[in-house]
């Protein structure tokens, strides 16, 4: 195995949108297990634009997301370009198992935001339980034209939003699939009443309450001057669960664990003052 060696006074540690931002804003290097891109529709906070080198306009997190990781990456502040890593602490040094090469960094303090799979981490003291975020994404067959972005349920955290999209599934992007956000606890996924069954009977309910009908299917016998539609069907094509626990570590000074939100990273953030800066520009 190839092994190489580098002395870094602070290192990021963490694939996620808050990781990146604080690297970016200090100009630090970042290092992760897998990287973290967020949820595709996640909208990023109202802030002042300019500090990203970006116009003002409304864009997802996973935009800016991508744009922080190529400029730390031309910033040479990405160090470790492998998408399933291992990481390792001992003492002062930081192991970074990539494929067959150990790159290792002699460091003074460690910024974490992302302690999943790193090895070497002191002791939990204490771990706090917070709701998965479910993300079910789901085809539609029959209900697949319509015009209405998106349905919410401000009464519940199963199925709590549906989000349209034109289809990946043909060149037709008149047509719409769908994706739809719960919030669940560890014991609701175990429940069949919170699955992605039960998850697509609901989807059909708030869509025939919001009007969105199948296909045409002919004229009704009765009345001629009105058509009669087909059924809306949806077919559940994959769940992922995020899960958003937080532990708390035992005192180290050598590691610093980060719990800000991405609005509280963002809000203190100032634009980078060095070779950073003039990539945004460029940029």
């Amino acid at each position: 195995m190839r092994t190489l060696s580098f002395d870094k006074d602070t290192i990021v540690v963490g694939g996620c949108i808050r990781a990146l931002l604080y690297a970016f804003f200090h100009e630090l290097p970042v290092v992760f297990t897998k990287p973290s891109p967020p949820f595709r529709f996640d909208t990023f906070p109202n802030c002042d634009a300019n500090i990203l080198g970006l116009e003002e306009k409304e864009r997802t997190q996973l935009e800016v997301w991508e744009r922080i990781v190529f400029l730390l990456g031309m910033s040479g502040n990405l160090p470790i370009s492998g998408l399933d890593n291992k990481l390792r602490i001992l003492d002062n040094t930081l192991t970074v198992t990539s494929g067959n090469t150990a790159t290792k960094f002699n460091f003074n303090k460690l910024v974490i935001f992302d302690d999943k799979q790193v090895k070497g981490l002191p002791r939990v003291k204490r771990e706090e339980k917070e709701k998965n975020t479910v993300i079910d994404w789901v085809n539609v067959r029959s209900g697949c034209s319509h015009d209405i972005p998106y349905l919410v349920d401000n009464e519940g955290l199963f199925v709590n939003k549906i989000i349209f999209y034109p289809t990946e599934r043909s060149d037709n992007k008149k047509n719409k699939d769908l994706v739809a956000i719960s919030h669940l606890t560890d014991e609701q996924l175990q429940d069949f009443d919170f699955s992605d069954t039960m998850a697509r009977f609901k989807i059909l309910k708030m869509m025939k309450a919001a009007g969105i009908r199948g296909a045409r299917n002919g004229r009704d016998v009765k009345n001629p001057e009105k058509y009669k539609y087909y059924a809306v069907k949806v077919e559940p094509a994959e769940r992922v669960v995020v899960n958003n626990n937080k532990r708390f570590y035992e005192p180290d000074d050598r590691l610093e664990f980060k719990y800000e939100t991405l609005e509280e990273i963002l809000y203190a953030g100032e634009k980078p003052k060095g070779y950073l800066k003039k990539l945004c520009e460029a940029f």
